[in-house]
């Protein structure tokens, strides 16, 4: 456990030396009642009704760690929106017939490249994972083709999160500041946090600035504070949050 000086600022124990972080599996992802459907599906694209499934979610849930799990898993090829609008027709022939993820799709700029990847994996038996905060039937395309094809897509959606998943997302997302959120303190937070996967960034970047500010580990009093400036102390208020 790590402890301060009265005089001294408190540190992490840990420094940050850029190693590269392990690529997600999708067995090592955290399953509740929030995501076990979504899980479900993903891992099973041998009974998917179409080859290209849209996987929905809330900010900040994880849909890019859920894509490249999904990609590790199948040994399929990730793509974010901007490097997939560059792809030529010969990269997009290369994807018809394998496993390939298009992270947040609804961004890609050049619309006839989803057209032509979503053809030819029905045509080619290939498997393909659109990601996107927003339903397809919302997506901006001039487009009728993909219009068409995006309102047929099947999808499947990430929930946001239940207490338990709060409580691993909570501790998550605090190692990623090398900070150890003791048992009491999560204790003192699952009640009161808003159950959405924004309200624990939020809580965690603020709770970073307090420890740093103060210079001394998270503790209960310390977490009070921030919940306190976030309008979160009343257990009671957080369904109307």
């Amino acid at each position: 456990m790590n402890t301060a000086h009265p005089n001294r600022p408190y540190k992490p124990s840990q420094l940050s030396l850029g190693f590269p972080a392990k690529e997600p599996t999708l067995d090592a992802l955290l399953v509740t009642e929030a995501n076990e459907s979504a899980l479900a599906v993903l891992g099973a694209p041998q009974s998917w009704p179409f080859p290209v499934i849209c996987l929905l979610g809330p900010p900040r849930c994880g849909l890019s760690v859920l894509a490249r799990a999904w990609c590790q898993e199948f040994e399929g090829s990730y793509h974010v929106a901007k490097e997939f609008s560059r792809l030529k027709s010969r990269g997009l022939a290369a994807l018809a017939s394998g496993f390939v993820a298009v992270d947040d799709a609804d961004r890609v700029k050049k619309s006839e490249n989803l057209l032509t990847l979503i053809n030819s994996a029905t045509a080619e038996g290939g498997h393909v994972l659109l990601t996107s905060k927003h339903h397809p039937s919302q997506w901006q395309t001039q487009s009728a083709d993909l219009k068409s094809r995006l309102m047929a897509l099947p999808v499947i959606e990430i929930g946001e999160p239940d207490e338990k998943m709060l409580k691993e997302r909570l501790e998550s997302a605090a190692e990623r500041y090398f900070l150890k959120l003791e048992p009491e303190v999560i204790k003192y937070l699952v009640p009161r946090l808003e159950l959405s996967y924004e309200a624990i960034e939020i809580f965690i970047e603020k709770l970073n600035d307090k420890v740093t500010e103060a210079g001394r580990a998270p503790s209960v009093p310390l977490a009070r504070e921030v919940v306190e400036e976030l309008g979160w102390a009343d257990p009671d208020q957080r369904s109307m949050l």
